[in-house]
């Protein structure tokens, strides 16, 4: 798939995912995070790395709280645009957060970080996904470049909704693959 078609494929499905209604998608994003908490990657984990969501993504706003609940230490990434990399910081709670790069939420408290090694689990957003574990995101390569900065073995799941599930997602070589995808329907599992 050239640049062209990948860009058009990840405008169709942003378009697609923004008719949700505010109410359709309120009640999608808890069937998905009922789905997430029953996990047993999301019960373990101890250093939860969440994305902080915008733009009609599933919400973490339910995850993010459950979290902290649990005691777990949950971060959210901060974006370095000049260097095109992520880091992750810690959230004292799920308001703790500024406008950042691209108008995405992140941590108030950037000193707070979190070593990539300490992450237990990563839940990340995208805007397409297939049943291999293939992620198509907003084209940065800003996750493709922080996952392997993680402790082998550190399970990737991301959220979505089944309309947001294709038959193949066009991969490159530096895209990462994920363990799972959680959505209204199911978990899909990287086989």
């Amino acid at each position: 798939m050239n640049p062209a078609e990948k860009k058009a494929l990840r405008r169709r499905l942003l378009d697609e995912r923004q008719t949700l209604s505010v109410e359709a998608r309120a009640a999608l994003d808890q069937k998905i995070l009922n789905r997430l908490l029953a996990l047993p990657e999301v019960q373990a984990a101890n250093t939860m790395l969440v994305y902080l969501d915008f733009r009609a993504e599933v919400s973490s706003r339910g995850l993010i709280e459950w979290g902290i609940a649990q005691g777990k230490t949950v971060c959210a990434p901060v974006t370095i645009v000049d260097e095109r990399r992520l880091i992750p910081v810690k959230l004292r709670c799920a308001d703790d957060v500024i406008l950042g790069a691209y108008d995405i939420r992140e941590p108030a408290n950037r000193s707070d970080t979190v070593d990539a090694e300490e992450i237990d689990l990563v839940v990340l957003p995208g805007v397409g996904f297939d049943r291999e574990g293939g992620r198509l995101g907003y084209g940065g390569g800003y996750y493709d470049r922080f996952l392997p900065k993680l402790k082998p073995g550190t399970p990737r799941i991301a959220v979505a909704y089944e309309l947001q599930m294709l038959d193949a997602v066009p991969l490159e070589p530096h895209d990462a693959r994920l363990d799972a995808v959680v959505t209204e329907a199911r978990v899909y599992r990287r086989m």
